[in-house]
């Protein structure tokens, strides 16, 4: 039994329908790992799962498109406030507004 890639080639020389094949294939692989190069250009911090995720279910077209959805996001980074006390010392106090009799500030 004959694919339908080499019916269609069979009128073609050798040499010129085997590059052929070789650029689809080339070009299908590269379309697939789509999602893993962009990951890895822009550094993503979690670019090994989104790899993994692309590997294992990017044959699927969710897999494909969660993987490459999670590969254009923004990534979240997260700030931390660091105060620092001196050993003993009370923290300040937030001053209050200062309220009149009428209870206007």
């Amino acid at each position: 039994m004959r694919c339908a890639l080499s019916l269609v080639l069979a009128d073609v020389p050798t040499t010129i329908g085997g590059i052929f094949l070789l650029i689809i294939i080339l070009f299908s692989i590269c379309l697939y790992f789509l999602p893993s190069f962009i990951a890895f250009r822009r550094q993503k911090s979690n670019k090994i799962p989104i790899f993994v995720l692309n590997l294992f279910l990017g044959w699927s077209l969710i897999g494909w498109v969660v993987s490459l959805v999670w590969s254009l996001s923004q990534e979240q980074h997260q700030v931390v406030i660091q105060q620092n006390f001196q050993a003993g010392a009370v923290p300040p106090i937030p001053a209050r507004p200062v309220v009149d009799q009428q209870g206007e500030a």
